[in-house]
């Protein structure tokens, strides 16, 4: 049975397109990290692993007031303008992403949802029209328990049936293609980072392509 979710928009980045998988995933990180690995690349609401354009570029730099809620920023126009003026001139290949916070009803607060709710989203509601590139089990600060836990330093048994299990529920990204998948993954997550816990899910949402007319230096 399909639990039921409640969907909080958090704000939105640029992430990096330019990097080729096996170019920022050396062997041993995609072995000690990577549940699935023949995907695309890894995606994540975490920017360790899927940049933000300005983790991957040292100049320039956004202004520190628009990363208010996690590095993430809270109003899509003005994130836009800023890349349009600030940033373009380099056209390297990137993703306007939304991300979002899902949580079941009878869950205890949360830390993000009290900075949420403090800080104004523009626009508050996700666009229908935003296509879901998947969901991520991420901390309150996004550390990501998908993607940013060393699954492969466990016993061979262990990683083998986690894989068997959670493999068939990820997609070409490393993402899971469904809530409910995402929120199951959660206790092992938090059994794997218990410092980290509580861990909830965390769509992703892709709202525009920039593919860029020039690789980066």
């Amino acid at each position: 049975m399909t639990r039921r979710f409640n969907e909080l928009l958090l704000g939105f980045d640029a992430r990096e397109m330019w990097l080729e998988f096996s170019e920022d995933w050396s062997e041993e990180r995609q072995r000690l990290f990577l549940l699935r690995r023949d995907i695309i690349k890894p995606l994540s609401a975490d920017t360790v692993t899927w940049r933000s354009v300005f983790d991957a570029q040292t100049s320039p730099q956004p202004p520190e007031w628009e990363h208010s809620i996690m590095g993430l920023w809270n109003n899509l126009a003005t994130h836009q303008e800023y890349l349009d003026t600030g940033w373009s001139a380099r056209t390297h290949p990137h993703w306007l992403i939304a991300v979002t916070l899902h949580r079941e009803g009878h869950e205890r607060e949360s830390m993000v949802e009290r900075y949420a709710r403090s800080e104004e989203i523009i626009p508050a509601l996700r666009d229908p029209a935003w296509e879901l590139l998947g969901y991520d089990v991420c901390d309150e600060w996004l550390l990501s328990g998908l993607t940013d836990l060393a699954w492969g330093d466990g016993s061979p048994e262990e990683v083998q049936a986690i894989r068997q299990k959670y493999v068939p529920c990820l997609n070409e990204y490393h993402l899971f293609t469904s809530v409910d998948s995402a929120a199951e993954f959660i206790p092992l997550a938090e059994e794997g980072a218990r410092a980290h816990a509580p861990f909830f899910v965390f769509g992703l949402w892709l709202i525009k392509k920039q593919e860029g007319l020039a690789q980066p230096d």
